[in-house]
């Protein structure tokens, strides 16, 4: 697959309008015994309003999804999260299934400006992600926070496990961090949904990309497509 650098390019190689990555997700599952009524969707992408496109599309093809968002696209839902999600998925036909999709956001401004967007009825350009530009911006100053403050819970989560990912003195273009905190974000959802299958008898499906906005079109960038069945737990890659 193509690098995210490769796909801020408007209308890049391998990228995929919104609808097309959904309807995609339903293709490329069905030989798994996935379809649409049989499946619960879970989506974590960014709190942003620009989000709504991307959870929309999906739930247009999968139903009405369970929301792990969280800031910058984090996943912080935990155990507890996770098993109401495992009790709400459907299972007449005795399996459950899930399919995941993790998601964290870039803007493209008209001129190329990467972390920028021009939203509907503004005059100028706002970050997207702003969490990730704030972070970064942070990060390029030497700051190394990672307390956590209960008055900004999910930026301090988000903070902390960038922090404890990222080595001493190091500060991580928007465009790499970005990409950290897709795999970071991953990482913990495939960690929960290892246990749906071993515990809950599940067959599970993981959508791993990056949501990029230019002015005029949102694209996906997907880099990593798997999906465990219950029967051996393998993960076996889904691609175009």
């Amino acid at each position: 697959m193509s690098s995210l650098i490769d796909a801020l390019a408007p209308g890049a190689a391998g990228t995929m309008t919104l609808d097309e990555f959904a309807r995609w997700t339903v293709a490329v599952l069905a030989p798994h015994g996935f379809e649409p009524g049989n499946a619960l969707a879970l989506i974590g992408v960014c709190r942003d309003e620009l989000m709504f496109g991307i959870e929309s599309a999906v739930s247009a093809q999968w139903g009405a999804a369970f929301d792990i968002s969280s800031l910058a696209g984090m996943v912080f839902l935990g155990a507890s999260g996770m098993a109401a999600a495992a009790h709400h998925a459907p299972g007449l036909d005795g399996r459950r299934r899930y399919v995941i999709v993790v998601m964290p956001h870039i803007g493209v401004a008209v001129d190329g400006s990467v972390g920028f967007v021009l939203r509907d009825g503004q005059h100028h350009e706002s970050t997207a992600c702003g969490a990730l530009v704030g972070l970064q911006q942070e990060l390029a100053t030497g700051s190394r926070r990672d307390e956590i403050d209960h008055d900004d819970l999910e930026m301090s989560l988000l903070r902390r496990d960038v922090v404890a990912d990222v080595g001493s003195g190091e500060a991580p273009d928007l465009v790499t961090l970005t990409d950290l905190v897709r795999r970071l974000a991953s990482e913990e959802m495939a960690r929960l949904a290892d246990g749906l299958v071993r515990d809950a008898d599940a067959d599970v499906a993981m959508f791993s990309g990056v949501v990029v906005h230019h002015h005029d079109e949102d694209r996906v960038h997907v880099v990593d497509a798997w999906v465990a069945l219950r029967d051996d737990a393998v993960r076996r890659v889904l691609s175009r």
